[in-house]
């Protein structure tokens, strides 16, 4: 079995654990930017521990000037900016409502790959891709039905947070035609994630200091109910980045972004053990599920 397709899968397990932790975190912050910047500082250590582990500083030392402009480049496209809008529209319009929207991402990065990296975009892949789609939208759609039925929200932050969705799935498209050949040049996922947090993290630290109101909302945080939760979020998040990297760095990236989806069937068997109450089983999540699992394969083709 392909290393990279299965590091896609596991990424998927990690990034379904924190998405379902974050998703309180973020709705009781009242803001997004703190807790972005939570998500980023706890990654920088995680991925320093794995460079140390690995013995891999000296792939850091060498990297060309072009592969490190596409890594911090990721950094703020990715982890600034995408997780800002992702964390919002999570507070506004819920995550069984953003993250169906959110993603779409892969649409844009098989495009993208296609146009920039050349990758061929064979039956299967179009197949797989197409049908993990399908299992997202249906899925997610089944869900947001729920939320938009407990859901009194303005209809101004519903616009807005369907747009900011959008936004987020447009920058997680992006990011994996920049991972992809900095991580191969580089030769190494540590080294490559460690760029992007720690520029994501420099830059958030100068936003940070540079408000009085974000240290103000920062400083509000609660240890128990916000640090700690995001602090463990931010952890399996990161080692889901860690594995998302290398398998960019294997695979073709018209693959490994569609296989990420499958992080769905992750988050609702999970929300499903711990907020039973919140969540929906009906024909439309079952074929949703049926779809995805269906696309996986085609994708392992």
């Amino acid at each position: 079995m392909n290393t990279g397709l299965v590091l896609a899968l596991t990424a998927a397990v990690s990034f379904a654990v924190g998405i379902v932790l974050v998703r309180k975190t973020a709705g009781e912050a009242g803001e997004a930017f703190s807790v972005t910047a939570l998500s980023v500082f706890t990654g920088i250590p995680l991925f320093a521990i794995a460079i140390t582990i690995s013995g891999e500083w000296h792939n850091l030392i060498a990297i060309s000037l072009k592969a490190l402009v596409m890594l911090a480049a990721t950094g703020v496209i990715h982890f600034i900016i995408g997780r800002l809008l992702a964390y919002d529209a999570f507070r506004l319009i819920g995550a069984n409502r953003a993250t169906p929207i959110t993603q779409v991402s892969p649409v844009f990065t098989v495009i993208l790959s296609w146009i920039f990296l050349s990758e061929r975009l064979t039956l299967y892949v179009g197949l797989g891709a197409t049908c993990m789609m399908v299992g997202v939208f249906l899925v997610g759609w089944a869900r947001a039905k729920a939320a938009i039925a407990a859901s009194k929200k303005r209809q101004a932050d519903e616009v807005k947070g369907i747009l900011m969705s959008l936004g987020a799935a447009l920058c997680w498209g992006i990011t994996p035609i920049l991972i992809k050949p900095a991580v191969e040049e580089a030769g190494s996922a540590a080294v490559g994630s460690f760029l992007s947090y720690s520029t994501a993290g420099i830059i958030m630290l100068f936003l940070l200091f540079l408000s009085r109101t974000r240290r103000q909302n920062f400083a509000r945080l609660s240890l128990k109910k916000n640090i700690l939760p995001m602090a463990v979020a931010g952890l399996f998040t990161s080692a889901g980045q860690l594995m998302y990297f290398g398998a960019l760095g294997k695979s073709p990236a018209n693959i490994v972004a569609p296989l990420v989806t499958i992080e769905v069937l992750f988050i609702y068997a999970l929300s499903f053990l711990v907020n039973r109450k919140g969540e929906v089983f009906t024909a439309k999540v079952a074929f949703g599920m049926a779809a995805l699992v269906a696309g996986a394969f085609l994708l392992f083709r």
